[in-house]
């Protein structure tokens, strides 16, 4: 308490009757640093000393802010109390320490009347008050919510119960409402019971900036229900629900902060000499535990920085469950699974490689317990096109074809194990057969691989790397640049260049550059098209403008069935011909999900038979009474007998 006090204090006895009074001011009044106003405070006590009236303000610039009115009882062990309290526009920022620590910067404005009767230590108080501009914050998770306007408070016991209160968030202002109680005893031990439920709306949860020794940082929004309860000095925090867009929860695992401000996981490779073992540092909250309970979805987005040293990371988006375990102990576990759906791999290596792949569907993370001890299993692939000659001994193939190097992320977390394969798809199975045999050594096919990423091309025994590999990946990050630039971010047209480097074989047969254009399009809800040039550059040997086309046509509304013309160019084209070859064709798929081949029948043949069934149902009569009755029922579209 702050504040100077001046006034008197008067105590008359006569004959055993005691006329006890008090009248002070209190000027320059505050309580824990926060400045209220002017207290003063009048007190009339009876002749034997058992009772006091009380009559108290607050008053701020001359308006009245507290007033509190009523009797105080001295007969028995315990004082009772009878009083009145009004509040207008009284600020609650001095009630912030209550949260000690864990709940802060309480605020607000607060309008109503309140009872208090009963035991003076731990009376009750009924009532119902109102708040405006009122707010907290929970520094652990860096959030701060403030209530909607004239939300109600209704007080009763030593409880103080919130129903229906609208919450916003003071950095992205999304909303939720809260629902609950908090409780004390003897104006001590306060407890939580707070219900938090985002009515299908995205709420953000968490806000946290990079720091050292910490164990999580970054943004995390839900869209489900929260319960806060406990004692405000060892609150405990369930979050249920899903992740909603804008999701970034970052675990770093070193002393570097990584990029990808955007990814829902970040995983970050601790420096060698380093142990997931060594204890973080949090502030100095008791026994604050979280638990999230989250259903991931696409919404959100996985990174996994592979390699420190290098920069390779993994990032993508997915669906799965996760149970996150943490409290200001230093407990940090994971349980769950993550499931790609669609993502990228960006790996880098010596300088040389500075390559994007694409994650295949469908790969996994699977943790139980230590973050860094997750199950990885997962593949990429970095599509190209490269002209096998160097593979097939025949220095008469100048034809590039189109090549996938996968790479294949398995084992734990820290230290996945990195393989990688090569697959040659759309290729004719002669062709295909052919270089897979070329590339049965495993060393082989490793060190193709790596000529694909770092110059684009495949490899004899006696090659090395040349300046086109440096060039390479000049030239494919100033690609990548312009086609941002071009896409626009327009779903219905996109636009974007390549430049594909010419070779030259080992019969030094040159081939030129290719400018490669690319176009994709939705000509209408029905009609998709696709195609790709490439336009020789830079010389004479090659003059034919080459390219692919494909025109999609969706049969049905959901797209499952799809009518295909195709014109693409030939995969292997001899030297020596004098033309570019085409193969010209047309097709019709049928796209059904299903998990076993039971599902599968039943999907595809299932209509077809309720058909049938619907069909013998109708031909019969649905409810016959003996020949005899009185009524017979037959089915409506059918004219009734002849009458006996």
């Amino acid at each position: 308490l702050q504040g100077e006090i001046n006034g008197t204090l008067n105590i008359l006895q006569k004959d055993d009757i005691y006329l006890p009074s008090c009248n002070l001011q209190i000027s320059d009044f505050g309580v824990n640093d926060i400045p209220l106003g002017e207290l003063s405070i009048g007190i009339v006590g009876n002749r034997d000393l058992t009772e006091y009236v009380v009559n108290s303000q607050i008053s701020d610039n001359g308006i009245e802010k507290f007033s509190l009115l009523g009797n105080f009882s001295n007969r028995n062990d315990i004082p009772d109390a009878d009083l009145m309290a009004n509040f207008n526009n009284f600020s609650l920022e001095p009630f912030s320490p209550l949260g000690e620590g864990v709940i802060t910067n309480i605020r607000g404005l607060l309008n109503g009347t309140a009872q208090i009767k009963g035991d003076i230590r731990n009376p009750d108080i009924s009532g119902l008050l109102s708040l405006n501009d009122a707010g907290i914050a929970i520094p652990y998770l860096n959030v701060d919510y403030g209530f909607g306007p004239n939300s109600s408070v209704r007080l009763y016991n030593q409880t103080f119960d919130f129903e229906n209160i609208q919450l916003t968030d003071a950095a992205m202002n999304t909303t939720a409402v809260l629902d609950g109680t908090i409780k004390h005893q003897f104006w001590d031990d306060w407890s939580l019971d707070l219900d938090v439920n985002t009515n299908n709306n995205r709420f953000l949860i968490l806000n946290t900036p990079f720091e050292e020794e910490v164990l999580y940082y970054g943004t995390g929004y839900l869209n489900g229900q929260g319960r806060i309860f406990g004692p405000t000095r060892a609150l405990t925090i369930n979050v249920y629900g899903e992740t909603a867009e804008g999701t970034s929860l970052k675990i770093p695992l070193s002393d570097v902060a990584s990029v990808g401000d955007y990814s829902f996981i970040n995983f970050i490779e601790k420096k060698d000499q380093q142990t997931f073992e060594i204890e973080k540092t949090l502030q100095d909250y008791e026994g604050l535990e979280l638990n999230f309970d989250l259903d991931v979805t696409p919404d959100a987005e996985v990174e996994i920085v592979v390699d420190q040293k290098t920069g390779s990371s993994l990032k993508g988006t997915g669906e799965g469950i996760l149970l996150i375990e943490i409290n200001t102990k230093g407990k940090f576990n994971m349980f769950g699974d993550f499931v790609v759906v669609t993502g990228t791999y960006n790996y880098r290596f010596g300088g040389v490689i500075d390559k994007s792949f694409n994650v295949k569907p469908g790969g996994s993370i699977v943790w139980d317990g230590t973050p860094l001890a997750a199950q990885l299993n997962m593949e990429a692939v970095y599509s190209l096109t490269a002209n096998p000659a160097p593979l097939l001994d025949n220095s008469g193939v100048t034809r590039r074809i189109s090549t996938d190097v996968v790479v294949q992320l398995t084992g734990e977390l820290e230290r996945p194990t990195i393989d990688f394969n090569i697959e040659f798809p759309g290729t004719s199975s002669i062709v295909q057969s052919e270089l897979e045999y070329k590339l049965q050594d495993p060393t082989v096919e490793e060190r193709n691989a790596f000529f694909l990423l770092a110059q684009g091309t495949f490899v004899d025994e006696g090659s090395g790397l040349n300046q086109q590999a440096v060039t390479g990946n000049l030239i494919q990050t100033a690609s990548g640049l312009v086609n941002s630039l071009l896409g626009g971010g327009n779903d219905k047209f996109d636009f974007g260049f390549s430049l594909e480097q010419g070779t030259l074989d080992p019969a030094q047969i040159q081939t030129e550059n290719r400018l490669g254009v690319t176009v994709s399009t939705r000509i209408s809800d029905r009609v998709l098209f696709n195609g790709r040039f490439g336009v020789p550059v830079g010389g004479v040997s090659e003059t034919v403008v080459a390219g692919d086309v494909e025109v999609q046509v969706l049969l049905n509304e959901e797209g499952t069935l799809r009518a295909k013309i195709f014109n693409r160019e030939n995969e292997i084209q001899q030297f020596l011909a004098d033309q570019t070859g085409y193969t010209q064709g047309v097709g019709l798929s049928y796209e059904v999900d299903f998990n076993t081949f039971n599902d599968l029948l039943r999907k595809v043949f299932k209509p077809k038979l309720e058909s049938q069934d619907t069909k013998l149902k109708a031909e019969q009569t649905r409810a016959t009474m003996g020949r005899d009755s009185l009524i017979k029922f037959y089915q409506k579209p059918k004219t009734l007998p002849d009458q006996e």
